[in-house]
């Protein structure tokens, strides 16, 4: 049997932007892709283990629309770290290729009014394993934390690329919220 590709996953998350209209109807035809491609290991590079050690995360782009939209990254996360709570401004699908990650789930209290300001508190906490997906919504609040001893390793198809969406970070316990850029591997 022949894999699953990326440039095949691609073609048809395309298909599913240009044929669906709601951000739940995208994000549920392409939670199944996802797991289909993450499930079939052939595309896979060591490379995309690779973490910055900065950040505590590495970004792959595996591919951009040259308008931003349509991003699809593997992102692999250091053991004992991850990426405080943040938004995306975008949908996301999220399948896990290796290790685990675990994501705390935020409601924002506040009206979002008052710059630099958020008052969040957790809704709900689960972990993703290899061959799980998870979809989240433009203004879900999450934030992802390998809580592994290896590193974890997952696909990102998001609808547009993460450093232009105008997304933020937020500090939980200080209340604050800024904006959210990350370093991307080339």
């Amino acid at each position: 049997m022949q894999s699953y590709t990326v440039a095949q996953y691609v073609s048809d998350i395309k298909a599913a932007v240009a044929e669906e209209s709601s951000n739940a109807a995208i994000t549920n035809r392409i939670k199944p892709l996802a797991e289909k491609l993450t499930a079939d290991p052939g595309w896979f590079k060591d490379e995309y283990r690779t973490v910055d050690s900065e950040q505590g995360f590495g970004l792959h782009l595996l591919f951009e629309q040259d308008n931003h939209d349509l991003a699809v990254f593997v992102i692999a996360w250091a053991p004992g770290r991850g990426l405080a709570a943040h938004n995306h401004k975008t949908w996301a699908v999220v399948s896990g290729i290796e290790g685990q990650e675990h994501e705390t789930n935020y409601r924002r209290l506040d009206n979002g009014k008052r710059e630099g300001f958020a008052d969040l508190e957790v809704t709900s906490e689960a972990t993703l394993y290899p061959g799980n997906a998870v979809c989240c919504m433009p203004e879900d609040i999450h934030s992802v934390w390998n809580n592994g001893k290896e590193t974890a390793v997952s696909l990102h198809t998001y609808g547009r690329h993460l450093n232009h969406t105008g997304r933020s970070v937020f500090d939980v316990d200080a209340k604050t919220e800024s904006p959210c850029i990350v370093k991307v591997e080339d």
